[in-house]
């Protein structure tokens, strides 16, 4: 019996095109992958969501090329192989704050008034 994500839990838009998409974490560690909002039967991901409210995808391969029903798993397509707003690259996340400036008044010398 193949699983499917809720329809609108957690589901985001894409900020380039506007497509419902989910962010999940993997499949490297450490990385967040967009995923198209709706499962698809060519996906090359098996998602699945966790405890928490979150999302794992890992990569099918040869050895499990179908997800696994007793994980809950359903299949994904990365959401960069479909995206039809403009430039493709991942950006950066922005920063935690900005960059630091240099102050514009130089303080006094030692002795100087």
């Amino acid at each position: 019996m193949p699983t499917t994500p809720h329809p609108t839990q957690g589901v985001t838009t894409c900020t380039r095109c506007g497509a419902r998409i989910r962010w999940a974490s993997g499949p490297d560690r450490g990385q967040r992958t967009p995923l198209n909002a709706l499962p698809s039967p060519a996906g090359n991901l098996a998602a699945r969501s966790t405890g928490l409210g979150g999302l794992v995808v890992r990569r099918l391969d040869a050895e499990e090329p179908e997800p696994v029903d007793a994980l809950l798993e359903w299949k994904a397509i990365a959401h960069w192989s479909s995206c039809t707003g403009g430039n493709n690259q991942q950006t950066p996340p922005p920063r935690s704050r900005p960059a630091r400036r240099r102050p514009t008044v130089q303080p006094p010398l030692w002795g100087q008034r």
